[in-house]
This record gives C-alpha cells, sequence and structure tokens, in this order.
C-alpha cells in the first residue's frame, strides 16, 4: 500500500511536469511577476541609493534597508509570484474533466503529495533564480549560509503547501481568482510573521543555538504540520 502510494505519487508529480513545460502556464506567470518585480525593485533601490548620497534621508528615515527587511521584502515578491502560477495547480483537472479519472485511479493523499512535489518544485526553482539577484540589486547580506539555507528551505516549503491546499479548495467554484487570495490570507499571515521571526535571527550576530531552533525550527515546523493537515483533510475537499 505505502509503494503504490508512492508510485502514484510520482507518476502524477512527472504528469504534471510535463503537462508544465508544454503550457507553461505557472512558469509564464512566475517568471513575468518576478522579473517585473525585481525592475521595479532595482529602479527603487537606485532612487533611495540616490538619496542617501545626498543625504537627504536618514538611516532611521529607512526601515526598509535594514537586512531583516530586505529578507521580508524578498519573500512578499516570492510569495506573490508563487501565488500567481500555483493558482491553476488543480484547475486544469476541473477544466479538462479529467478530475473524476483521477478519484477512480488515485488515492487522495497521492494526488496532494503529487500537487505538492510540482509546487515546491516550481517556487524552490524561482526562489533559487530570483534570490541571487535580489541580494546583487539590494546588497542584502546572505548571513549564516546554513541558517539562511534552512529559512529559505522551509519558507518555499511552507508557500507549497499553503498553495496546494488553496488551491484544490479554490478549483471547486466558479470565482477562482478571489478564492485563491482569500483563503491563502490566514495562512500566510502566520507564515510570514514566522519567516519574519526567522529573518530577525537570520541576521543577527553570532545568535545563540536556543533561538536558531526556536525561530528557523518553527517556520519549519510550521511548514511540515501544514502538509500534514492538508494531507489528513484533503480527501474530503478532494471527493465534495
Amino acid at each position: 500500500m505505502k509503494a503504490l502510494w508512492i508510485t502514484q505519487a510520482l507518476a502524477l508529480f512527472r504528469k504534471d511536469l510535463l503537462a508544465e513545460f508544454r503550457t507553461r502556464t505557472a512558469i509564464s506567470a512566475i517568471g513575468v511577476f518576478s522579473l517585473a518585480s525585481l525592475m521595479l525593485i532595482a529602479l527603487a533601490t537606485a532612487t533611495l541609493k540616490e538619496l542617501t548620497f545626498l543625504d537627504n534621508v536618514s538611516e532611521a528615515m529607512r526601515p526598509a534597508w535594514q537586512p531583516p527587511s530586505k529578507f521580508g521584502i524578498l519573500w512578499v515578491l516570492l510569495f506573490f509570484a508563487g501565488f500567481s502560477g500555483l493558482a491553476h495547480s488543480f484547475v486544469h483537472e476541473e477544466e479538462t474533466g479529467t478530475v473524476m479519472a483521477l478519484r477512480l485511479r488515485m488515492i487522495p493523499e497521492a494526488i496532494y503529495v503529487g500537487k505538492l512535489l510540482l509546487n515546491f518544485l516550481l517556487v524552490f526553482g524561482v526562489a533559487c533564480g530570483v534570490s541571487p539577484l535580489y541580494m546583487i540589486i539590494t546588497g542584502m547580506p546572505m548571513g549564516n549560509p546554513f541558517v539562511f539555507t534552512m529559512v529559505m528551505f522551509g519558507g518555499c516549503l511552507g508557500l507549497s503547501a499553503a498553495a496546494t491546499v488553496v488551491a484544490a479548495i479554490a478549483a471547486k467554484a466558479r470565482n477562482k481568482g478571489a478564492l485563491f487570495g482569500a483563503l491563502g490570507l490566514p495562512l500566510i499571515v502566520v507564515f510570514l510573521m514566522l519567516l519574519m521571526g526567522a529573518a530577525s535571527t537570520l541576521f543577527t550576530v553570532a545568535p545563540s543555538l536556543e533561538r536558531v531552533v526556536r525561530d528557523v525550527g518553527g517556520l519549519l515546523s510550521y511548514a511540515v504540520l501544514l502538509i500534514a493537515v492538508s494531507a489528513l483533510t484533503f480527501r474530503y475537499i478532494w471527493e465534495e
């Protein structure tokens, strides 16, 4: 049973990955939004630097210029880029009428994991592509490489988990776009609060091990908890 569950999840992942390469629906949406956002951030950063050189703006008046705030802006970019593309996770099955075929051939938990794997791959790929450019544009430091990697991994996992379950619910509604954003907001608010706590720890000089475990571990725990709850309740969402 366990082998069958994993096989079904991987089969759905491969099918959706090939379909995404053919249609490029999510990739195009995420790519366009990410590039446009980076261009705007580059222009805003250049303007802020000019004001700094003229000594017209003090350090206290530029809170967004601090490393934790820069990290938060990066994740605002990734959040909207991810949600703009991942909203279509289950829409294709609803529009093409292949939902019944999936229900008959696969168990619900395997469907959720298959969709989650693809969404995580997309979000993680965007994060790997956007983050270096963003750091060059804004001058955001990396901080501790290990902590930075864990925070980015936990952020990508939490964002893809939230987007997957919300997309499944929104696919059942007629006004998919509006419902997707409305349902995702409560999950994302908690996620962003934990993410900013982890960012504060990331850019703290020599943080204690207890603080790193609390903040970074809290972010990872939230992502894992969200996946576990979503997997347990997905059957009722999918078969509704």
